[in-house]
């Protein structure tokens, strides 16, 4: 039982990290496009679905952790 709340927890800590990298990466290392104003909407939907990822890993880490 242990181990498998562990995995859980770990599995989960890596989609957060997952999410972090998507929602910081149009901003840092992986430019969206190189003229700002044309892809200024993809660039935000990419941060919006990489927080939604990281916060479904959250609050799965937080469920497996009870």
């Amino acid at each position: 039982m242990v181990k498998v709340m562990k995995l859980e927890v770990i599995l989960n800590l890596l989609i957060l990290i997952l999410g972090i990298v998507v929602a910081i990466a149009p901003h840092t290392f992986a430019a969206v496009c190189p003229l700002e104003m044309r892809c200024w909407f993809t660039r935000d939907v990419e941060t919006v679905a990489g927080a939604a990822i990281a916060l479904l890993g959250f609050i799965g880490m937080y469920r497996a952790l009870q």
